[in-house]
């Protein structure tokens, strides 16, 4: 029998803990008044099949239902959504959403509700902005298509709101949010070239806002949305949020925010022994944070065009960082990323001639 093999090799393989858990940033949520469970939040559902299986059917439950059938008919639009329940004993819709909440937060980032009151949606925008999540809610607000001064437009952008959109659409009953938000929702921000904007997209199963030039314009400059027609072609215009920040930047945001803790949580926990604060740890830790970046771009979040360059991470010299800060374990560092953006405007000058 020969010398045992660790006389010459000693190889020892370490079960390192699982990932952070990834969240997921094509989850809808639709808030509605129903009796038909108990539970402040039913699902995910992967399809109108299981939706009925659950209850939740035309006879039912039938805004539900519409709701849900509009985010299922998207091509490309998300895979499963979620139904929060708001009690009708509730005494507001921002204690209904904090029971949805409570029972997961992380069920969910785009919200729906049913409701289409001014107030209700000015709720919603309040309860949305400082959460990591994003809602879109849909108006057929005469005032809105009209431009009258105080109009929910209006109000939503003086309150400069970056994580509410509000879509104009003229059928309450159509659910064109829930259908925009699949759309929105349906892209892999993780993908190859997976960020899409939310301007340009077609709805099925909703039948475009047929406005005047100037209705159009009234809904635009409040930083509204709408589904229309141009030139034959029915999408939706122009994927902003109420404040004026393009969606897909927000979401931009969240997606490198979110990815970039789940990466250096799961580090400082997988690590089967530590991360130790030396030259080589640190840059560790950075390289973790710098693989997101580097997604980031992969997936079209950020561009290597930006005029500091592809994003990058800046990491200090042990050697220059304070006694406190290592003592208290804490590694401080910073990094830079330039956002893609899209084209979705084309302004064109021809010179023509005789010659």
């Amino acid at each position: 029998m020969p010398a045992a093999i660790t006389e010459f090799v000693n190889v020892d393989v370490l079960l390192q803990g699982p990932p952070a858990q990834k969240f997921e940033f094509g989850a809808v949520l639709g808030a509605f008044t129903h009796t038909v469970t108990v539970n402040r939040q039913d699902g995910p559902f992967f399809s109108i099949e299981e939706v009925n299986a659950a209850g939740f059917t035309a006879a039912a439950a039938p805004t539900i239902n519409a709701w849900a059938s509009s985010v299922f008919a998207q091509q490309r639009g998300v895979d499963s959504l979620v139904i929060g329940r708001i009690d009708a004993a509730d005494p507001t819709l921002t204690d209904s959403l904090d029971a949805i909440e409570a029972a997961d937060s992380g069920s969910w980032y785009i919200t729906n509700i049913e409701s289409r009151t001014d107030a209700d949606i000015l709720e919603l925008a309040a309860w949305t902005e400082p959460r990591s999540k994003i809602s879109v809610a849909q108006s057929a607000s005469a005032d809105l298509l009209a431009g009258t001064p105080g109009n929910i437009g209006e109000q939503l952008q003086a309150l400069g709101y970056n994580r509410t959109a509000l879509l104009y659409h003229a059928l309450d009953a159509e659910y064109a949010d829930g259908a925009w938000s699949s759309v929105g929702g349906g892209f892999d921000l993780d993908g190859p070239s997976g960020v899409g904007t939310w301007f340009g997209k077609t709805l099925a199963g909703i039948t475009f806002d047929s406005v005047s030039a100037a209705e159009a314009q009234n809904i635009f400059d409040v930083n509204a949305n709408l589904f229309g027609r141009n030139l034959g072609l029915q999408f939706v215009s122009k994927g902003t949020m109420a404040s004026g920040r393009f969606i897909d930047v927000q979401t931009t945001i969240d997606w490198v925010q979110q990815r970039l803790e789940e990466s250096i949580l799961s580090l400082l926990v997988g690590t089967p022994t530590k991360i130790p604060y030396t030259d080589a740890g640190i840059a560790l830790v950075g390289n973790s944070a710098q693989s997101v970046l580097d997604l980031g771009v992969t997936a079209g979040h950020f561009t290597e065009d930006g005029v500091n360059g592809p994003p990058s991470v800046t990491l200090p010299l042990r050697r220059n960082i304070s006694i406190a800060l290592i003592q208290t374990r804490t590694l401080q560092f910073t990094a830079q990323a330039t956002i893609a953006g899209a084209i979705q405007k084309v302004e064109l000058t021809l010179n023509v001639s005789f010659v």
